[in-house]
């Protein structure tokens, strides 16, 4: 494994350093482990206490992970400990610049090795270069840390670069290095912004298919009214709320957004822009109406991209207990939050015969031209005009029960009519966009102001979470009329939708429900607090783990160990490394890469004639011993120590 250049494992240490915040230790380890590189001290460490160190690391590295998960939750703590790698492992690579070799034995970092080298001590065990792996880890954990910005890939760019301008081949062009270089570090980054932006993307998308619009607008909604084919419908839990179930009535209908515009399938919030809510004392608690709450119901919502639409009984006045960076509202009684996290929880509290949205303007009446004569007559067929709004409210419920549920749509409507027309007129069949948007204009039009609401409607109860389980298939749309005084609920889309709905779901539901009972549960526990008792039993798991690792092993040694081979490789204990070693100290070090006869022609030529005919020979000893597969006889084998003895005296 080729080794790393001089001064390049302190730079990415304190890269990692810049990037995780850690400058004390990033400095301090990138002085010792290149102090390491300088000093002439060595140290003849065996395999044994090579494992023994890397054992020790493990040790390390495992309790510093098991602390900042009991400290920090599992997910955070593994990340930070991550963060901590380079120090965790920097005593290996420590270990391996203070040896004699230079190098690790394999089997050091691999307790399966070892095992199998106790069985069969022939088992080859090359002395591998650490350097190279230790630079990929730090640069690794300095990603970790996840600074924003191009600074971490720049960093990464210029470490690159660093060794492999010292590992190139001396034939290549400066130049043409250079321009690959920066052709790769261009594509590179390029490939890693797409790739940034596809994950968004995709994210974004993923969110969309499961959710089915979960994310909702408050300023517009955009229907599927006229739309051909099946109206797809996704299981994803979005919502759990938890009230009696004696006390469902009051959470059927749980609101979100109301629109006062109708254009082609769409509908839109005119002339109302959201507004900043001011948070009570304490900043959990937002107030909606100046009206004491009477009940509350707990409610935990999914939440996508760090905003949401609050689901709310329409009675809300209070929203308690959620913990957002802002939350902002509208006239037509949309609340929307901004905030951190999967899930959040908070309580509705409610006030009845209270709601927040602002009184009926003109928008409120308006039937577009298109849908003008079909429910203009419609509701003179029904005799609407002139009724008081409680009774035509009635009356109109009562004609949509008639209609029927379906969320297929065979065709466009006819040539001449809308999709909702065509509804009202000859289908009379539809899923709640048809239902909550023709009531809306049919109120319309017999002079009582009504608004089209989204939400969620709450029928479905879990025994096993305690707690009404919305999903995204459950989104709903009705209408809100205007009685006089306030806004009531008018929703007509038969009741038979929801089994309509439910027995599209799949037969796995029931288990799929339970995987995201013990999700759930596992995300919402709360961080664990360590304290004395769960350090102790960290410190007893701890020692444990460290007694298996390191105590000894008594192997015995059968008659035929003392003539098993022992080396590494063949070569492994050749006397010219030695050689090489007090060349190296005259001034002429062997660069990373650079072939051994090249290297030694070029050390030895400003040495005597003599002394250069004796490296030659040596290193001809050297190549067969280490290449050859018939090895040195035992008289060669005694003249490369010999010659190496001569010329270690001939250097000092």
């Amino acid at each position: 494994m080729i080794a790393v250049p001089p001064f390049l494992i302190g730079a990415a240490l304190l890269f990692w350093g810049w990037q995780s915040g850690n400058w004390i230790a990033a400095a301090t380890l990138a002085v010792l482990l290149e102090a390491a590189r300088r000093v002439s001290l060595r140290f003849d460490l065996g395999a044994a206490e090579h494992s023994r160190i890397a054992d020790l690391c493990t040790i390390l590295f495992v309790g510093l992970a098991v602390v900042l998960a009991v400290n920090r939750g599992v997910a955070h703590g593994i990340l930070a400990a991550f963060q901590w790698l380079p120090a965790a492992l920097a005593p290996i690579l420590l270990a391996q610049m203070v040896s004699e070799s230079g190098r690790v034995p394999l089997s050091a970092l691999f307790r399966h090795m070892r095992k199998l080298k106790r069985d069969n001590p022939s088992i080859k065990d090359p002395l591998i270069d650490t350097s190279a792996v230790y630079l990929a880890l730090v640069l690794v954990s300095a990603g970790v840390a996840n600074m924003r910005g191009p600074g971490y890939y720049i960093g990464v760019v210029l470490a690159a670069a660093w060794g492999l301008f010292v590992w190139r081949p001396l034939h290549a062009s400066t130049a043409a290095w250079v321009l690959m270089l920066g052709a790769g570090a261009a594509g590179g980054y390029a490939g890693h912004a797409g790739l940034a932006h596809l994950q968004v993307q995709l994210e974004e998308w993923i969110a969309d298919w499961q959710l089915g619009g979960f994310d909702a607008d408050p300023s517009r909604s955009t229907t599927d009214i006229g739309s051909i084919g099946k109206l797809k419908l996704r299981d994803a839990l979005v919502l759990r709320v938890y009230v009696p179930p004696a006390e469902a009535e009051r959470v059927r209908l749980l609101h979100r957004s109301s629109y006062n515009t109708y254009v082609g399938t769409t509908w839109l919030a005119r002339g109302a822009p959201m507004e900043t809510v001011t948070p009570e004392e304490g900043g959990l608690r937002w107030p909606l109406a100046a009206v004491q709450p009477e009940w509350s119901a707990r409610i935990a919502a999914r939440v996508e991209r760090g905003r949401i639409l609050l689901a709310l009984p329409s009675a809300t006045t209070r929203v308690s207990g959620l913990g957002a960076t802002s939350l902002r509202r509208n006239a037509l009684g949309s609340v929307q939050a901004e905030l951190a996290g999967d899930w959040i929880r908070y309580e509705a509290e409610a006030a009845e015969s209270t709601d927040t949205a602002s009184p009926p303007g003109r928008e409120d009446l308006t039937v577009p031209v298109p849908e003008r004569a079909t429910f203009d007559g419609l509701a003179a067929e029904l005799g609407l005009n002139g009724l008081p709004a409680q009774e035509a409210l009635r009356r109109v419920q009562a004609h949509f029960a008639g209609y029927s549920y379906s969320t297929w749509r065979e065709g466009p409507a006819p040539e001449g009519a809308t999709p909702l027309g065509d509804f009202v007129r000859n289908t009379r069949s539809g899923h709640c966009e048809y239902f909550a948007a023709a009531t809306t204009l049919l109120l319309r039009a017999a002079g009582i102001p009504a608004r089209y609401a989204t939400g969620f409607a709450v029928t479905e109860y879990s025994p096993l979470e305690e707690a009404f389980i919305v999903r995204a298939r459950h989104a709903h749309a009705w209408a809100r009329a205007w009685t006089g005084t306030r806004w009531v609920d008018l929703d007509t889309t038969p009741p038979s939708w929801f089994e309509e709905e439910e027995k599209l779901a799949p037969f796995w539901e029931k288990l799929a429900d339970l995987a995201r009972w013990a999700g759930y549960r596992w995300s919402q526990r709360g961080e664990l607090q360590a304290s004395d008792a769960w350090y102790a039993v960290l410190a007893l798991l701890i020692a444990i783990l460290a007694w298996r690792l390191l105590r000894g092993r008594r192997v015995t040694r059968g008659p035929s160990a003392s003539t098993a081979v022992s080396r590494a490789w063949p070569g492994a204990d050749s006397e010219f490394y030695a050689l090489e070693r007090a060349l190296a100290r005259r001034g002429f070090p062997r660069r990373a890469g650079m072939p051994l006869s090249a290297w030694v022609r070029q050390a030895a030529a400003a040495l005597d004639p003599a002394t250069r005919g004796r490296i030659d020979e040596a290193l001809r000893l050297h190549q067969r011993y280490r290449f050859d597969p018939g090895g040195l006889g035992e008289p060669e084998r005694r003249r490369l120590r010999e010659l190496a003895a001569i010329l270690a005296e001939e250097m000092r």
